[in-house]
C-alpha cells in the first residue's frame, strides 16, 4: 500500500473481512480525516486500486474510487466481499469534488450491510450544508438593515443600467 499523500496520523491499519469493523472504529473514535481502503482484488491479485473515504466526526462524507468513480457508485465498488485493507488517518487534507458526497449511512448500509451501524451514522451525521445554508439565509433576512441596504444597492444599479440604455424616463417609482 502506498504512503498517504494527504498527511494525517495513522490511527488504524488492519485487514478486515467486514468493513463494518473499520467503519464502527471510525464512528466510535469520531474520526475527522480519511480512510484508504484496498479491496481483495488489489490485495490478492495486485489489480484494482484503493478507495479514499472522507470522514467528519466519524461519519463517512465523501468517497472516491481508484477507477475515478465518486460518490454512490464508488460505494458500490466497496460492496464486494472482503478482505479489505483499511487504514484510517486522523486529520489530513484529501480534496473531494462535490459529486463525491455520500449520505452518512451509505457505506454502513450498502458496503458493509450493517443497518445498526447505518442508523448510528445517520444519528451522528453533522448538520448538512443545506440546513446550514438555510440558517444563514434566515439570519440574513432577519437583519432588516442589511436587507434594505441590498435593496437600495439594487435600485441604484437598476437606475444606472436604465439610464445607460436610455430608459430612465420610462421608469416608475414604487
Amino acid at each position: 500500500m502506498s504512503a498517504p499523500a494527504y498527511g494525517g496520523e495513522l490511527v488504524f491499519s488492519r485487514v478486515v473481512t467486514d468493513l463494518a469493523d473499520a467503519l464502527a472504529h471510525a464512528l466510535d473514535a469520531s474520526l475527522s480525516g480519511y480512510a484508504v481502503v484496498a479491496p481483495a482484488d488489489a490485495l490478492l491479485l495486485g489489480e484494482g486500486g484503493e478507495t479514499l473515504v472522507g470522514f467528519d466526526a466519524g461519519v463517512p462524507t465523501h468517497v472516491r474510487g481508484a477507477a475515478g468513480d465518486v460518490g454512490p457508485p464508488a460505494v458500490g465498488a466497496l460492496a464486494r466481499a472482503g478482505p479489505h485493507r483499511v487504514r484510517l488517518y486522523a486529520g489530513g487534507t484529501p480534496s473531494f469534488a462535490p459529486e463525491a458526497a455520500v449520505p452518512p449511512d451509505a457505506l454502513a448500509e450498502r458496503a458493509a450491510g450493517d443497518p445498526t451501524l447505518a442508523e448510528r451514522s445517520r444519528e451522528r451525521a453533522p448538520e448538512g450544508p443545506d440546513e446550514a445554508g438555510l440558517d444563514a439565509v434566515e439570519a440574513f433576512l432577519a437583519d432588516e438593515e442589511r436587507v434594505e441596504a441590498v435593496r437600495e444597492a439594487a435600485r441604484e444599479d437598476a437606475l444606472a443600467a436604465a439610464s445607460d440604455l436610455g430608459l430612465a424616463d420610462d421608469l416608475v417609482e414604487r
